[in-house]
Formats: structure tokens, sequence, C-alpha cells
């Protein structure tokens, strides 16, 4: 069952507020980025939303958790793009904790689904959060428990993500996806770290940040629009969760 998220006119609009979102965060206008961010993953959870009925009620209720954790992980890290000092650091943290709760969620929707991490999947994505990890150690150790719990856990979704019995084998269903989405969600967090400890200069701010917004964005519309197709399909078929 192909689950296509751009039939629907809340796709359009998701488009348009990654759009301005991540333009309003490279220039650092903050009451368009307090408006448009939640307005984007909202039209996403429009679109979860419309197939509750076709979805198992476990599928449905990690779906909700992902959603709901994700908007607080957006709300503590807009929070940190616009704090100083120790609010930074203290709204990142926060941030980086309910994000580690999401990510927890699609790592349950998988693993129901028989997906599990290789050691083939997890060594690249452990080494890109290694390299952020050294960025802490090196600028700010005392960040390393929480940032480096919430990478480790970045990773192993990740690396789940990846997992080919996901994926239903047709090249135009979204669970094709499901593998770049999570590439895409650490791409997104690895600029974030490496801009705040490495890029100078307002020209690198203001394009790292789009970027990271950007590819934020895209990787939730995969991981979604991935998990919703399979939760579809598999209940569909009668498939129960795997032994």
């Amino acid at each position: 069952m192909r689950v296509s998220g751009w039939k629907y006119p809340e796709r359009k609009a998701f488009a348009v507020t990654t759009v301005l979102v991540a333009a309003a965060g490279a220039v650092r206008h903050r009451p368009v980025v307090a408006v448009v961010k939640p307005a984007a993953l909202g039209m996403l959870a429009i679109t979860v939303a419309r197939g509750t009925r076709r979805r198992a009620p476990a599928d449905n209720a990690l779906l909700a958790a992902t959603l709901i954790a994700s908007a607080a992980g957006d709300y503590f890290m807009y929070r940190e793009e616009f704090a100083d000092g120790r609010g930074k650091d203290r709204h990142i943290q926060t941030g980086a904790t309910m994000f580690g709760v999401a990510h927890l969620a699609y790592l349950g929707l998988f693993s129901r689904h028989g997906a599990r991490p290789t050691r083939r999947r997890l060594l690249p994505r452990f080494a890109v959060m290694n390299e952020v990890a050294a960025l802490l150690i090196l600028n700010q150790p005392r960040l390393l428990p929480v940032l480096g719990t919430y990478g480790a856990a970045l990773s192993v979704m990740a690396a789940t993500a990846a997992d080919p019995c996901l994926s239903s084998g047709t090249r135009s269903d979204p669970t094709r996806r499901l593998a770049t989405g999570g590439i895409l969600f650490m791409l997104s967090d690895a600029i974030l770290m490496n801009r705040r400890y490495l890029l100078r200069g307002n020209l690198a701010r203001a394009m790292s940040e789009a970027t990271v917004l950007s590819t934020y964005f895209v990787a939730q519309m995969f991981l979604l629009d991935g998990v919703d197709s399979l939760a579809r399909r598999r209940h569909a078929a009668g498939i129960v969760r795997p032994a």
C-alpha cells in the first residue's frame, strides 16, 4: 500500500513552511521562526493523522510519541538558537533529550516490524557521531553525557531505519526513503554541532542554519511517511509484531 502525502493540501503547506523557516532561520528572524517551525511539523502530523484508522493502535501510539517529542525538541532548539550562554547549553540539552525520546519511539516502530541494527550499518553512523563527540570533548565536555547519549540513540535509530526488511521493494513506496531520512537527520545534527564550534562569520552561520532546518524537516517527512506506509500495509495484511 503506497502512501503519497503530496496528494494532500497540507503537504504543499509543509513545503512552503519548510522554505520559510529555513530562510527565517538564516536571517535570524525570530518571530517568523517561532510561528513557522511548529507549523511545518504540524503539517506532517496532519498527514499522519489521516491514517490513524488504518494502522494498529501500537503504531499510532508510537507515532504520536514521536510527533509530541519532536515538537518539544523543536521548541527547545528554537530557544537554543536565540539564547546566550548558559541558557543556550541548557536548551540544547533539553532539546536533545526530547529528540532522544522521539528516536526511541521511531526505534520502537522499526523494531515492531522486524528491523534490527547491524554492525555494518552502525559503524559508519557511529563514526559521524564520534566526530561530534570529539568536538564536545575539546570544547564543552560537560555536555557530553547528554549529547553523547543522544548521538548514540540517533545512530541506532538511523541504522535500524536502513534495514531492508522495512522496504516494500516498490520504488515509489515511501518506505524506500526511511534510510535516507535517518541519514538526513544525522546530517542536520552534525552540521548544527560543527557550526556551533567550528564555523565563523555571518554567511557561514546563515547557510548552515538554513541547511540544518531544511535537512531536518525533510528527514522527518521521509521517516514519518515511511513509517505510515509501512504500518498501513502491515496492518492491512494482518502482520503482527514479529517474535
